[in-house]
């Protein structure tokens, strides 16, 4: 059997939070699919932005690549200090790991669930 196909979508939640979804195998060969919802989850300099990693099966340097950019576009934007614009939901303990080895665990909040960080975003 082989890796989930890779699937890409962006939403906005109740309370204008906008919600970038990311299913399957995030990695070099799929990262160009990423793009263009990540644009549209991003776009928005005054909203909050929740990606959901809970579907999301591995992650690589160019996954983690893209989030740090997109986080540097939405919290420098908001002018925040890099405090809470953009949150990231993550229940697969591969990629977790992986969050958690590069140091991003430790630079952007990360929840267990959507709902908890949709809640944080919302204050």
């Amino acid at each position: 059997m082989g890796p989930a196909p890779f699937q890409a979508s962006a939403s906005v939640l109740e309370g204008g939070v906008r919600l970038l979804e990311i299913h399957g195998e995030l990695d070099l060969s799929t990262a160009g699919q990423l793009e263009g919802p990540l644009e549209e989850a991003t776009s928005d300099e005054d909203g909050a932005v929740l990606i959901d990693l809970a579907e999301c099966t591995f992650i690589d340097s160019t996954g983690i690549a893209m989030i740090v950019r997109a986080w540097q576009r939405v919290d420098g934007a908001a002018g925040n200090g890099g405090q809470g614009g953009l949150v990231l939901c993550c229940q697969n303990e591969q990629v977790r790991r992986v969050l958690e080895v590069t140091g991003l665990e430790h630079s952007l909040r990360v929840f267990p669930t959507r709902d908890a960080a949709a809640a944080a975003l919302r204050g």
